[in-house]
């Protein structure tokens, strides 16, 4: 699990459960057959499968929440093929997709004496009921507040696997930690791991200092640059397409998440990646850095405000101007030191206005754009 770090989005007995997916299909069929290929795939059959599982008493939000099921889904992809590219390669995680080539979302309703607060009890009721595929990694997101996130069962090469996550941390984020501990993030051994597999190397999507002990591995900014969402910040850990040789990485093929069969070179919408810019701000003792890239669901922009930390300032991206002028502005700021995201439709210019303001008023702000 990983206390979540961003804008709002982000488990008895084996019993029967009753699943309906779009389009028409079986629990265990997954999805309709494409009448052709999707540009993302390859001889590769390991994929990972969507799921929305709710409980029968609880109002089903399917309709909701399958669209923004997708748009993690491949927001969590593009923050891998961005750390892919960072080392030179390109990645994409390989979903399991209806006939129009979306990632398909199954809608799971678990039998009404399953707890769906037990990660275990919901664990065992996905397997009994035909989700327990050895080439599948289930990532389900769990209409329940019981939990933010957890994951099981994660190897690099095979599942099944489940990695779920609780409606309170319905976020690209939280389901991208989770799904890659079900990819085997990260190991215990490696050069910033800990023992629960996580990293301590901040700021990572796999770094949490999961004991609150300062004396044991403490979070340390070794990447003070990053969101808290960079997939292995340093690709030294759990993640490169060409680790160098006589490092860790290169020594342990077997912990390298990059290597595993469950991602494809076949990126069905390659990320344009164009890196991160210093902007300066009038704010003393303020700088942003502002990253931007592009996939299937548009250009993307994540800014942070790094401030003092007496500062009593927040910092949001506050609009966005493209040619058709500004698109999108945010209700309220985001606290100093994380990260707000905007995405706009594809094709369009992106700049994005960086505003500092009181915490209450938002007021003061200074505007720079890039």
């Amino acid at each position: 699990m990983k206390r979540t770090r961003l804008l709002p989005v982000l488990l008895g007995a084996v019993l029967a459960l009753t699943a309906a997916i779009v389009p028409s299909s079986t629990a265990a069929a997954e999805a309709a057959p494409r009448a052709a290929a999707c540009p993302e795939d390859d001889s590769g059959t390991k994929r990972v499968q969507a799921l929305y599982v709710r409980s029968p008493a609880g109002a089903d939000r399917y309709a909701e929440m399958a669209p923004e099921i997708r748009t993690m889904a491949n927001r969590i992809s593009g923050g891998i093929n961005q750390s892919a590219l960072k080392t030179g390669g390109a990645l994409a995680v390989r979903y399991v997709r209806n006939a129009d080539c979306s990632i398909a979302v199954a809608n799971v309703t678990l039998s009404s004496t399953t707890n769906i607060m037990d990660f275990d009890a919901v664990m065992r009721d996905l397997k009994s009921t035909g989700y327990n595929r050895t080439d599948r990694k289930y990532l389900a997101f769990v209409q329940t507040a019981a939990f933010c996130g957890l994951a099981r069962e994660g190897t690099l090469n095979a599942g099944p696997s489940y990695a779920m996550v609780g409606s309170g941390c319905w976020s690209w984020n939280s389901a991208g930690h989770e799904l890659l501990h079900t990819l085997g993030a990260v190991s215990p051994n490696a050069p910033h791991g800990t023992p629960a597999g996580h990293c301590w190397d901040d700021q990572d999507i796999m770094c949490y200092d999961e004991d609150d002990e300062p004396s044991t591995y403490p979070l340390q900014e070794l990447c003070p640059k990053g969101f808290g969402d960079d997939v292995d910040c340093n690709n030294d850990d759990y993640f490169s397409t060409d680790p160098p040789a006589g490092t860790w990485l290169a020594n342990h093929p077997e912990s390298n998440v990059a290597k595993s069969p469950f991602l494809t070179t076949n990126a069905m919408f390659p990320v344009v990646y164009t890196g991160t810019k210093a902007v300066t701000t009038a704010r003393a003792g303020a700088t942003a850095y502002v990253t931007k890239y592009q996939s299937d669901i548009g250009w993307t922009a994540k800014a942070k405000i790094v401030t003092n930390s007496s500062s009593p300032f927040f910092s949001s991206v506050l609009a966005v101007r493209t040619s058709s002028g500004v698109r999108y502005v945010p209700p309220a700021g985001v606290p100093r030191g994380e990260s707000a995201y905007v995405t706009v439709d594809l094709d369009t210019v992106l700049d994005v206005k960086l505003c500092e303001g009181n915490a209450t008023a938002k007021s003061g702000c200074t505007a720079t754009w890039w």
